[in-house]
């Protein structure tokens, strides 16, 4: 059985969600790469109790307000390039980029594995429209896919494949409707 952390997982898929969604591939990957960061965040945040405010305390400065991308039902911060495109910029200061996801994403596949599953995913994301994916359609398939194909906080990588494939089919066979 090989497995692998969702984490990149969770990168590849939205990066080809983000790719049916219309973006450009520097773009999606950036978008997919910020996606996960997200995705990450809210898996390891701890509740911070709740604080009371002394008279005359000051305040936490206040966050800076940046650019959103709506995409796959969350709203994701992002910049633009010297070039203009889109890129990440969730969870720190350093915007997640085409380099960022080849090394976070990519590079942690065992060999075969990313190929395949992109054309997978690509597969079943071709059986929805791309607006679509605006909405929680892209956390919603990645949830059932964690669960379904699950090994604890690793994903059995064979399973998700049959898992993709399967879903595709019957999409197509128009046994499924989401």
């Amino acid at each position: 059985m090989t497995t692998l952390n969702r984490f990149p997982l969770l990168g590849l898929w939205a990066e080809e969600a983000a790719r049916r969604a219309g973006y450009r591939k520097d773009e999606a990957e950036s978008l997919g790469h910020a996606y996960a960061v997200l995705y990450a965040i809210r898996a390891n945040r701890r509740p911070e109790p709740a604080k009371e405010h002394a008279a005359g305390e000051e305040h936490a400065p206040r966050k800076r307000r940046t650019a959103t991308v709506h995409f796959g039902g969350d709203d994701l911060e992002v910049v633009r390039a010297a070039d203009g495109h889109l890129r990440g910029r969730v969870g720190g200061e350093q915007p997640q980029t085409p380099a960022s996801y080849r090394r976070s994403v990519r590079g942690k596949f065992p060999p075969g594995y990313y190929e395949r599953l992109q054309r997978a995913f690509r597969r079943l994301l071709k059986t929805v429209r791309p607006s679509e994916l605006k909405g929680r359609l892209t956390y919603d398939w990645y949830d059932e896919w964690k669960k379904s194909c699950g090994v604890g906080r690793l994903v059995d990588l064979d399973r998700l494949l049959r898992w993709a494939e399967e879903e595709s089919e019957a999409r197509r066979a128009g046994a499924v409707t989401k």
